[in-house]
């Protein structure tokens, strides 16, 4: 077969610069938060340079919703999701996350795959991308829904809930809109895998067992060397977190939250690494696959762009 001819990856993982820590190993020691920015300047300051971001305002492009609780209730109130073995109606999570509170938290995370789960909330969400998520690869049918990282997801929390520790599969960027309640973010940009604990392999890699808000430092020693920086994310802001970099959250309040996946040139190497390595710990053939298809899909979205120009 022709595609036993590819050029594997190699089997370490991708390792990306991100270009964010000096020498000395010292974190950025903010998250800047913008009114306006130009697409070109995002670009070269953001995505390039691999620093997350806040919009203040990017997402005023959906119109002028509202998207609260009433909101949900009044549209998708008897939507359902099964979590944990249990169906929940949203009107039920919405009436769970306004009682949640640290010591009896909300179930946690509910999450509803809008496109699947929720169609028509599509229309109230248009251009997803904010004039500024693009180019998004996983815009094109090539890519199967709900695989490889491609995912446009709903969120329901209340306080209390956290979510663990991760950098995004398959090195996507991820874009998170609040689109009510506060909810903080806790980042850790840079190269920090062995701080963090990750895993060796697959999706472990992605993954830490480190509890950032009660850590076990006998456990974790090297924890104490890690450099993290926090920000808050309001209502109709949109934070943008750099495929790779470890983060996590905790709802300060009842918060509803919108997250999806982007995936293009500036991340396609790593994702096309993760391709094959994700998968070669089930199945050697399946990884090699998974190349061919991330090399065929990445040629097509290549084309396309130069078509364009």
């Amino acid at each position: 077969m022709l595609i036993t001819f590819l050029p594997l990856p190699q089997v370490r993982i991708w390792k990306p610069f991100f270009g964010i820590l000096n020498k000395h190993n010292q974190a950025m020691q903010t998250v800047n938060r913008l009114d306006q920015i130009s697409y070109e300047t995002f670009i070269r300051e953001y995505v390039n340079k691999r620093i997350p971001v806040v919009f203040k305002n990017a997402s005023k492009v959906w119109g002028q919703h509202t998207f609260g609780p009433d909101f949900f209730s009044t549209h998708f109130g008897n939507y359902k999701k099964e979590f944990e073995g249990k169906m929940y109606s949203i009107n039920e999570i919405l009436e769970l996350t306004s009682k949640s509170t640290s010591k009896n938290p909300a179930p946690y995370p509910i999450t509803f795959e809008i496109p699947y789960d929720l169609p028509a909330l599509m229309e109230h969400i248009n251009p997803i991308h904010m004039n500024y998520a693009i180019p998004n690869w996983f815009d094109s049918k090539i890519f199967p829904y709900g695989k490889f990282g491609k995912n446009i997801n709903l969120f329901f929390g209340g306080q209390g809930n956290q979510y663990s520790l991760h950098k995004d599969f398959y090195h996507t960027n991820a874009w998170i809109t609040q689109l009510y309640g506060d909810k903080k973010f806790i980042l850790f940009p840079g190269e920090q895998d062995e701080f963090l604990y990750a895993g060796k392999q697959g999706y472990s890699n992605f993954l830490s067992p480190v509890n950032i808000l009660d850590p076990d430092i006998q456990k974790y020693p090297l924890y104490q060397q890690a450099r993290s920086v926090e920000v808050t994310l309001h209502p109709g802001e949109t934070i943008f977190v750099p495929n790779g970099v470890w983060h996590t959250t905790v709802a300060l309040e009842q918060n509803i939250s919108l997250i999806f996946d982007q995936l293009n040139s500036t991340n396609y190497e790593a994702w096309r690494v993760d391709m094959y390595e994700i998968k070669k710990q089930k199945s050697r053939p399946g990884a090699i696959v998974n190349y061919g298809f991330a090399i065929a899909a990445g040629m097509a979205c290549k084309m396309k762009e130069l078509v364009k120009k």
